[in-house]
């Protein structure tokens, strides 16, 4: 973390800094692992949803994700493009496409699962078994919170 003369005092304490703090120093972390693969965080998303879920609309992949649908979709189109999804006519919806895994992507979702287990076990290094569990607990009260106001 940066030196605490780095930092102004209030937000050296306020949970939203450092929830934001943490959360970019992991994403930093993870993306380092995925570059490596020609990968980054913001394409694994729907490859991980994808092959927890299986085929989806695109329009699902929207709901499920944080991403907003011209964002999204250009974000297919470039996994598309890097033979990472496929996309086929849906069947019960002739102006929707069906977006699937291929193997390629399936390979992507594995790579992409093994940079966030690792660095979710980084960051929690030293951390016991019932401190991991308060912190998730605390940071899902944190989030809840956020999300109702």
């Amino acid at each position: 973390m940066q030196d605490q003369d780095d930092i102004h005092p209030e937000a050296a304490v306020a949970p939203g800094y450092l929830a934001n703090h943490a959360a970019r120093a992991f994403n930093r972390r993870v993306d380092a692992a995925l570059k490596p693969h020609g990968l980054t965080m913001a394409l694994i998303g729907p490859l991980l949803l994808l092959s927890w879920k299986g085929p989806l609309l695109q329009r699902d992949i929207v709901r499920w994700s944080a991403v907003r649908q011209p964002a999204m979709a250009a974000l297919l189109d470039r996994l598309e493009a890097t033979g990472l999804i496929g996309r086929t006519p849906s069947p019960s919806d002739r102006r929707a496409s069906l977006v699937d895994l291929t193997d390629r992507g399936r390979d992507a979702a594995r790579i992409g699962r093994e940079a966030l287990v690792e660095g979710n076990r980084l960051g929690l290094e030293g951390f016991s078994p019932q401190e991991t569990g308060q912190l998730v607990g605390l940071l899902q009260r944190l989030i809840g919170n956020l999300d109702r106001a």
